[in-house]
């Protein structure tokens, strides 16, 4: 964790059932890798895939962290989803109250050797 507070990100990925939201969801929370996450139950995603187009019913979860976690949250990510290749996306916060800034850079702690593993 850094001492700035505008290093907050929201990753997003989507996943193919409510349980495995919730899963991934609390790994990240207990893990101190994610200060929230919020789950929006299913949406429908319609996207093309080795050369199929298909029509899915997924959940999406925003992950509230900082930058220097993206390595870490993408690796609990991989590990924990059944999609060939998971939807991880960042977006830095830029704008939003000092107070929910301090909240997210304060409520996660990087994991030590986690991301060393090449991934991301």
């Amino acid at each position: 964790m850094t001492d700035s507070i505008n290093d907050a990100i929201l990753i997003m990925t989507s996943v193919g059932s409510e349980q495995q939201a919730i899963t991934i969801a609390e790994e990240l929370v207990q893990q101190e890798l994610a200060s929230c996450v919020n789950i929006m139950p299913t949406m429908r995603s319609i996207y093309r895939f080795n050369g199929k187009v298909f029509d899915d019913e997924e959940n999406f979860l925003m992950i509230k962290t900082t930058a220097d976690l993206f390595k870490d949250v993408s690796v609990v990510i991989h590990q924990m989803h059944t999609y060939e290749i998971p939807e991880i996306m960042g977006i830095n916060i830029r704008h939003c109250p000092p107070d929910f800034l301090a909240w997210v850079n304060q409520s996660v702690h990087p994991v030590p050797g986690m991301a060393d593993d090449g991934e991301g």
